[in-house]
């Protein structure tokens, strides 16, 4: 491989030949090239991770996500960063997790005292979640024998897990929330990690380094929602504990069209897992019979992140798992929504991500052509000092740490839909973007500056945090966007499904806490209309429902919806 300025070249080149072979892919017609700006700096994002890898080993590595959101209702995306341990000795003094208010315009200010958020300690995954379903975003972070839970009271926050029965003191890292039950309240999946705690991380010999292996996994949480707004850890009753996992991130989302929320979970080196939904609140274990685990791999990949959505057009959502170096990022297609069919090869993700340590992602569609893109966070899991010194004290197994490029800050990775079930990777000539070279770990998309086309935040360990503005100009594409919100009745939207018909198109969007990796995004369903300037049609299929209980007609293009109470109403223009 080339290095310096002539690897620089390489990139340039194999950029350029991904366009010209998108350009005759078109007939000619040359495609969108989606590119990004680094907006970090004028933003107002300053919040630096800093972390005490030498003390705190695993918990150390694995932290970094990132909460999209708009917790004070103005109609603009906030965010939130989880805080780092700086000296493990005293892990209360942060850098503590910093909560931005967007002012609108896409620069944002620092709202954390003023929230009363104090969310310090080794903290690792964020998300946004309407737990009561008033209409304020809610905030939930994981973590390291603590899963905080701050309670929205108009801008300002309190700490409310223990109260409200959430004591989750194990090794959390990634968070889905639902409801399982149909009851109308959400409920939450925490997913524990390891077995191990700071304790143990500082007792081992200095550069000598652990392994998934080395450790016991750790038993999920279902807290299930009471009517009085406590809960109740039901995981063994429901059959969700993941036992023998060591979960990094989930999601519930509807996967064969029942109107039942199911759940997927990804595992570190153990098989993922799919649970079918059975409606009461209790799961069957459906991983081998549709096809989504390990299927002819020799062992399991380190599942890393996830993401789930339609790529296809068929209505029906793909699931995404983001692995460790050396492995390629795992597509599983849906079929018919009863088997997920391998298309990791065939759709053209595996080249790109097999060097890389891919961790958040998302399916954002950055042209508005309909289509969703894919989106992912790399960066290696230490850095290549670590990997000198740690050589000298581990097993032959830690030729695990030296796959693919061991560079700790790498770059993010973006692929354009081709709209034929496969994908170009496009990071080269994708601006700012392809240029970065960070440690990240969490990912959120969205519109944060309210142009209508969706941005990139990233929680970087090393590099500093980052937010790209999408630059992709297509002339004439438009875009709208609709936010399920809880009605008069109370009742979760989470579940809810919105299917929009415009330019000889159907999407099919579920409206879900998007799970990334350590990163939960609460965030208003997108939909691409191509040159459409209307949707002929906005269906939606109510939570539990398989038919379209709501039927809107001719929904004007670059507009943000509110949907509640069986109503569809402007809440402001985007401006492209």
């Amino acid at each position: 491989m080339p290095r310096g300025p002539a690897r620089g070249a390489a990139v340039a080149a194999a950029g350029l030949a991904v366009a010209l072979l998108l350009a005759l892919r078109l007939g000619g017609e040359a495609a969108p090239v989606l590119t990004f700006s680094d907006v970090t700096a004028r933003a107002g994002l300053t919040f630096e991770f800093v972390t005490d890898l030498r003390r705190g080993r695993m918990l150390a590595t694995m932290g970094g996500g990132v909460a999209a959101g708009d917790f004070d209702g103005d109609d603009a995306l906030d965010l939130f960063f989880t805080g780092s341990v700086a000296d493990g000795r005293k892990p209360l003094a942060g850098p503590c997790g910093v909560l931005y208010r967007n002012r609108g315009d896409g620069t944002f200010e620092d709202v954390t005292e003023r929230s009363r958020v104090r969310s310090c300690g080794w903290t690792m995954g964020a998300s946004w979640v309407d737990l009561d379903s008033n209409g304020r975003l809610d905030l939930v972070v994981t973590g390291l024998g603590r899963t905080e839970v701050w309670m929205n009271h108009g801008g300002t926050f309190e700490a409310v897990d223990r109260a409200r029965g959430i004591v989750a003191e194990r090794f959390a890292i990634g968070l889905a929330a639902g409801d399982v039950t149909g009851d109308g309240r959400v409920d939450l999946y925490v997913l524990n990690y390891l077995e191990t705690d700071y304790v143990r991380e500082n007792s081992f010999p200095q550069f000598q380094l652990r392994l998934p292996e080395d450790y016991a996994g750790q038993d999920a949480y279902l807290f299930v929602q009471r009517e009085d707004g406590t809960f109740e850890d039901r995981a063994a009753a429901a059959g969700v504990t993941n036992r023998e996992g060591k979960g990094l991130a989930a999601v519930f989302f509807d996967y064969d069209g029942d109107g039942v929320s199911d759940l997927y979970v990804t595992n570190d080196r153990v098989p993922n897992k799919l649970w079918r939904g059975r409606g009461d609140g209790t799961f069957e274990d459906v991983t081998d019979e549709a096809g989504a685990g390990k299927r002819e791999q020799p062992e399991a990949r380190a599942g890393m992140g996830l993401s789930v959505g339609d790529l296809d057009g068929d209505g029906r959502p793909e699931v995404m798992v983001t692995n460790y170096a050396g492995e390629p990022n795992s597509l599983y297609r849906n079929v018919e929504g009863v088997l997920f069919d391998d298309a990791t090869e065939t759709s053209g993700i595996a080249r790109a991500s097999h060097p890389q340590v891919q961790w958040g992602s998302d399916f954002p569609d950055l042209d508005d052509d309909g289509r969703p893109d894919v989106v992912a966070a790399s960066g290696s899991l230490i850095p290549k000092i670590f990997n000198v010194f740690g050589s000298l004290f581990r097993r032959e197994d830690f030729k695990f740490y030296n796959r693919g490029d061991r560079s700790y800050k790498q770059p993010p990775l973006v692929w354009r839909n081709l709209g034929d079930g496969r994908f170009a990777a496009v990071s080269g000539t994708a601006g700012d973007w392809g240029r970065t070279k960070v440690s990240a770990r969490g990912l959120a998309t969205g519109d944060v500056d309210g142009d209508g086309r969706l941005d990139v935040a990233l929680a970087a360990v090393k590099g500093g945090i980052r937010l790209f503005r999408n630059d992709t100009r297509v002339p004439g594409a438009n875009a709208l966007e609709i936010l399920p919100v809880a009605g008069k009745d109370r009742r979760t939207p989470l579940g809810t499904k919105v299917v929009v018909t415009a330019g000889g198109r159907r999407q099919v969007k579920e409206f879900l806490l998007r799970p990334s990796y350590a990163s939960g995004a609460w965030t208003p369903l997108h939909f691409g209309l191509g040159q459409a300037l209307a949707a002929e049609t906005v269906e939606v299929i109510l939570p539990g429902g398989t038919e379209p209980a709501l039927v809107f007609r001719d929904v004007a293009a670059n507009k943000l919806y509110a949907l509640r109470d069986g109503r569809l109403d402007a809440r402001r223009a985007l401006r492209r």
